[in-house]
Parts: structure tokens; sequence; C-alpha cells
């Protein structure tokens, strides 16, 4: 049954649309502030409620209060493709994203991740909690104590509006990994796939109905968490955790995720970093295609692919509007990460302020603070790949500058997506959107080959826009092409393989190293992460370099397995590839290792299903160096990291 509220906006009544019951988990939080002028004042209005397709619901007006003059964000709007002024968003982006209590509470390092503050949900609505803080304020310098004080009044811990929460499609007897032949394996593999409900969550209802005091975009379906510090859905962490869910054999589970980032395609026009407000001005390397693709796979379900294929052509949207580059004699455009911003990652806000320290120009800060962003959103953050490589800040956070590279990865993902989308379009008998794709594939690939191959190494590189050069270093992300099949006619695997010899990435026992730079950053030397070495083997095998890949399959599978028994049954997001002693972990980076792991784990599973009757443990696997003294040899692995 619809009724009607009147609702005053700047002065005028206006008539919303509102239809009960109104319960379903599917509606998502809208907002909408009207900006108005008095006497020269900015005045905004602010309501908000819940949306679905057609309709909405649980309207409801927050105040009005004068505007920010100064602090801007911006979202990407899903319909005109264009950005959102953010000064007329709702409140609790002015607690979360920007504004004094954020610089206030960061600043002060109350807490020793940034993350924690942006991630704790209010306990008072958020026009209340910035209108106290305006009173607080005014009283003059804040001492620690009062700041302290204020923050445990006004909010509550980080993770309670998510709970745990058993898959239905779990099943603890799954015989899912019978077919790994080597019982040590057999056995890990078990432990693993028993681990799914640990890192299951589902959004509390109270979000659902109180959306406006979280940072977390309630999501309709549970999800897997990568573990740690990280609470929330990550993109393309989410397409490694589904390939592991996938041999797991809990479908139901991976289709909710899809299903999760349909639903923040549909709302936002592409899936941000992670379901939070403060990751709203970025996305991840964008592989929702694979996800549906590797379910549909999977399950053979040709509905579930009509359902997703319009999604995935706004997704597609999104990044062809705001992340292209195009030279005049390039055959086609190109992709890039590219972001803007105003301010300092709200997650990560101290270590931002600092890399824009030597800045004075606020419009070098915003230039710097874009980069650094646009880093994070290739997921690789942080690696001196996007530094400069001279100059005072060389090979410092200081010097980042993503947007003036064109990597090889994203434009790599682009092409498998059209293909991807064009193998749906085909199951769909939907010829024009199979012409499509293969258009839009076939001129990509082209550009691909003009840009980026580099025909002296027989490898793919970076294209540096300011040097007009190749960047001819190692990245394991040099390798994207040859999963995503983008390779060109003529090419030789077998010479692609030769280059990995020469480069010497194939002779440490962990695995392959994610490059050869010892930044000090955690996505360089020593460190290695499934999701990279995944694309590596599954690259190799498709343009029919077998051994290689097994031999890489091999080294990381033992690696983890060594790691798990050392540790108590414990996986991490990343590994030193190049000690041998299984008592070293990896290092680097803006916080300490994290132990989970969603997308390790589901790699791992994926392989072990891959090659489960090919590799196997013995006890001599097991670090010789430490002969009993593990610090000593924990001590000399950390060099480098």
């Amino acid at each position: 049954m619809a009724t009607w509220v009147s609702i005053r906006l700047g002065g005028a009544r206006r008539l919303f649309k509102r239809d009960e019951p109104s319960t379903s988990a599917a509606l998502f939080l809208i907002s909408r502030r009207s900006l108005h002028y008095h006497k020269g004042q900015p005045i905004y209005t602010s309501v908000t409620g819940f949306a679905s397709p057609g309709n909405i619901s649980h309207l409801v007006l927050l105040s009005t209060r004068r505007a920010p003059a100064l602090f801007r964000r911006y979202i990407q709007s899903a319909t005109s493709q264009q950005p959102i002024d953010m000064r007329t968003r709702a409140p609790v982006f002015d607690i979360y994203c920007g504004g004094s209590l954020l610089a206030a509470v960061q600043n002060s390092k109350m807490f020793d991740d940034c993350k924690h503050f942006v991630d704790m949900p209010l306990k008072l609505d958020a026009e209340a909690t910035l209108a106290n803080w305006d009173t607080l304020q005014a009283q003059g310098p804040l001492s620690d104590e009062a700041l302290r004080a204020f923050v445990a009044t006004h909010f509550d811990a980080p993770g309670c509006e998510l709970e745990e929460h058993k898959p239905l499609d779990f099943d603890a007897d799954s015989t899912a990994y019978a077919g790994v032949h080597d019982e040590q394996y057999r056995d890990w593999a078990t432990k693993l796939h028993k681990k799914w409900p640990t890192l299951t969550r589902r959004v509390k209802d109270l979000v659902h109905s109180d959306p406006a005091r979280y940072s977390l975009i309630a999501l309709p379906h549970p999800f897997i968490v990568p573990g740690g510090r990280f609470r929330e859905l990550y993109y393309w962490d989410s397409f490694f955790t589904i390939k592991g869910l996938i041999a797991s054999k809990m479908f139901a589970t991976a289709k909710g995720m899809i299903h999760n980032m349909q639903f923040l395609v549909e709302q936002y026009g592409f899936v941000p970093n992670g379901n939070r407000i403060y990751y709203l001005n970025r996305s991840q390397p964008p592989v929702l295609a694979w996800c549906v693709h590797a379910y549909c796979q999977a399950t053979r379900d040709a509905e579930f692919a009509a359902q997703l294929l319009p999604t995935l052509w706004k997704e597609m949207a999104f990044f062809e509007n705001n992340r292209v580059y195009k030279e005049e004699h390039w055959v086609g455009h190109l992709f890039r990460f590219v972001v803007s911003a105003d301010g300092p990652r709200p997650e990560s806000y101290r270590e931002d302020v600092e890399s824009a320290h030597h800045l004075t120009e606020e419009s070098d800060k915003r230039r710097l603070w874009g980069d650094i962003a646009a880093a994070a959103e290739s997921g690789r953050d942080f690696s001196a790949r996007w530094f400069e490589s001279s100059g005072p800040h060389a090979g410092k956070m200081s010097s980042t500058r993503t947007s003036q590279l064109i990597p090889v990865e994203l434009n790599a993902i682009m092409y498998a997506n059209y293909r991807m989308m064009g193998e749906l379009c085909d199951i769909l008998s939907d010829i024009d959107g199979s012409k499509r794709c293969a258009h839009a594939a076939d001129r990509l690939k082209q550009t691909i080959k003009q840009v980026l191959w580099n025909e002296e190494n027989g490898c793919w590189f970076d294209f540096d826009l300011s040097t007009r050069e190749h960047s001819r270093l190692f990245n394991d992300t040099n390798l994207f092409p040859m999963f995503a099949e983008c390779v060109h006619d003529g090419f030789d695997g077998a010479r692609l393989c030769s280059y990995l010899k020469d480069t010497g990435v194939l002779g440490y026992p962990g695995g392959l190293p994610s490059s050869m730079t010892p930044s000090g950053q955690q996505w360089d030397f020593p460190n290695a992460w499934a999701p990279t070495t995944w694309i590596a083997i599954q690259g190799l095998r498709a343009c029919h370099q077998y051994e290689m890949a097994q031999n890489i399959a091999d080294k990381w599978i033992r690696k983890n397995f060594n790691m798990w028994r050392s540790s108590g049954g414990k996986m991490f997001e990343k590994y030193n590839v190049v000690s041998p002693c299984y008592k070293v972990g990896a290092g680097g980076g803006e916080y300490d290792v994290q132990e989970g792991f969603g997308w390790t784990n589901g790699v791992v599973l994926d392989l072990l299903i891959t090659y489960g009757d090919t590799l196997f443990w013995t006890p001599g696997d097991e670090c010789e160096c430490c002969g009993g003294h593990i610090q000593a040899c924990a001590a000399e692995g950390q060099t480098g990291q």
C-alpha cells in the first residue's frame, strides 16, 4: 500500500512516495540534500531514507544546517557518470570522510590504526554528533582527554555492526577435496574449507533500519571478509574468494557475494574499494565479470548470466567514462587508475598527511592524495612501481604518481571483461552484445600491443606518460595479458618464460615475488600475494607453459602449508618468498600483516583442486636452517622487508 509523506525542502513542501510494508534487506540508503542560499549564506536541507529500484521508503527529514564552505568530496553517479558534489551528501559523510572531527581524532593518534576510528559506528545520529562536536569546539582548545571522552560518548567499537554467519550451503563434512591425493594437503584443504564460517559476516538488522549511523554500506547478503582489520567486503578480493567457494561447492554463498557487488553497481555505478562510505571515491581492479563468468561456468546458470549482464555493462561504462586515456596516434584508448580526491584517505589519514608534508600548495596536495588513492584503487597499495625513481622523494609515498602510468594489468582486466562478457552474450544468444564485446576487445588488444608490448624483452610493461617509455621493471602484473588471453598473433609463451628466467624471479623457494624492488612496501620484494600468483599460474597454463605454472604452484602451496603448520593453523594475506624459513613472515606497508585470510584461502583451495593429483608434501620440506634457533633465522630473513 502506497502512502505519501510531505517533507519541507528549502522552504517548499514536496511529496515523496512511501511504500509499506518495507522490510526488504535489498533496500538501500538514499540521501537527498538541497543546497540553497539565504542572505548569501549556503544552507542545505537533508533528507535520508531507503530506496529500491522503483520506490522510495522510510523517508526521514534529518535537519537543516550550514553547508561546509570548503570541504568537497566526490563519488561517481550511477546515472550521469559525473562527480556528485558531496556537499549535498548525508551528514554521516561529514564525520567519516572529512571535516574537523575526523582531522582532530586522526591527528591525535588516539588509535594506532586510522581505520579504527572510521569503522566505529555512531551511538547518536550524525546531526546530533556534529552539533555536539560544534559545541565542544566552541569552548576552546581541546585536550586529549576531552577528545577521548567525546569519542567514547559518541562512538561504538568497530565491527559491532556485523555478525558472524554460518552459510546455509556450508557442509562441514564436504567431500569437495577428496580428490587431493596427498594426505597432508587433503587434510589442510578440509580445514581451510571449515574456515569459511569464521570469515562470513552479515550486516545486522539495526544497520539496515538506521544506516545513517554507520560508515558501513549495508549489503543485502552475507559475504566473506578478508580477515584482521579488513571487516568488510573488498572488491577484487571477492573474485579469488569466490574461486575458493566454488571449489568448496558453496555456490549460494558465491552467488550472494556477486549479488552484493551487483547491488553496489546499481547504486553507485561501480563497485567501491570496499563497502564503506569512505571508499566511495575509488573502485578496485574491476573483476565482477570474472566473478559472474566463473560462477556461470561452474553452475551453467544462464538465467543468472542474463540477470547480471546489464549490471556488467553499467560497470564497464563507468570505467570507459572515467578511467580512459587516449593519444592521437594510438589505435584506441587505454585505461589507467586515476582518482579525484580533496583530502587524505580517511582510513589512512595520518599517513597521507605526512606524505604531503613537503607540499605547500593545496592543489599539489590534492593531486598527491588522488594518486595515493589511485594506487589503492589498483589493489597494490603500495609499491615503488607508483613512485618517482629519481629526485628528493624517489621511492617514497610522497612521490606517488599513479595516474602517470598506463598499467598493464588494468588493461588486461578490461580486455578479459569484454571477452568474458562476450561469452555470456553467446550463451544468451545476444548477438548484438557479442559483437559489441568482440569489437571493443579487438581494439583494446591492438592498442595494448601497440603501447604496452616490448618486443626486445618479449613482455608487456607499464607505459610512463612522463618519460614516454616503458617501465622495464619486473612486476607480476606484467603477466596479466596471458590470463586475459590478450596475446597478439605471433606471441611466444616460451619466450616470455625465458624473460622470467633471465630476471631471476623464478629462483625463490616460496614462489614468484611481486617485484624485484626491495622498497619496504608490501607489494614489493620479497613479498608475494595469492591473487597475482594465481593469475600468473593460470596465465602460463593458458599459454601452454604447464611446467613453469606447476613449479610456481608447487612453491606457493608448499610455502602456505609450511606457514600454516608452523603458526598453528593461520593463513596470511602475503608471504615472504625468499627465506626458506617457514617462521619468517612477510612485512612492509602501512599496517601489520593480517591473518584470515579470504583470498589466500580461496586461491589455495582452487589450486589444490587444479593440481590435487600432482602436488605432494614431504617432511623434508620443514625448515632445516633454524636448527632450533628460530629467532636468529627469523631476524636474518627480515633483510629487505
